[in-house]
């Protein structure tokens, strides 16, 4: 089987509703420079969908009045993002669970690629040891 390191458009959260059930009932952590939110889900026998994580990613205009550096902020999460998230799709898929996770740029100054690979390396690595522990119980 080939590794495919897409970022397709059903692997990504559009809903306002879903995104904003994700804001009120899941929960967040914070690895510099992003605030993560996720939430945890049972796939439903009925989910017909194939993509077991989806994202979302945010850059507040607070603090990047251009639009131009919100985008160079947003494509450097998706991209990290996108490199990254294979062995935690392949967990999620093998215990049947679904994930929603939503990434905040909260800094404000414009970081490096690097930083952010590694803040976001950190926080799948995180929702990977979470599965770990769900699956022992």
């Amino acid at each position: 089987m080939t590794r495919k390191y897409t970022l397709s458009k059903n692997e990504r959260l559009k809903s306002l509703k879903v995104i904003r059930n994700l804001f009120e009932q899941g929960q967040k952590f914070k690895t510099s420079p992003l605030i993560v939110y996720y939430h945890f889900h049972e796939k439903k026998n009925s989910d017909p969908d194939p993509f077991p994580l989806k994202m979302g990613v945010s850059v507040g205009a607070k603090y990047f009045r251009k639009a131009v550096d919100r985008n160079l902020l947003k494509r450097r999460m998706r991209e990290a993002f996108r490199q990254q998230k294979l062995t935690l799709q392949e967990q999620l898929t093998q215990s049947h669970m679904l994930l929603d996770v939503f990434f905040v740029y909260a800094h404000a100054s414009i970081s490096e690629y690097n930083m952010i690979r590694d803040a976001i390396k950190f926080a799948l690595e995180k929702f990977s040891s979470i599965l770990e522990q769900n699956n022992q119980q």
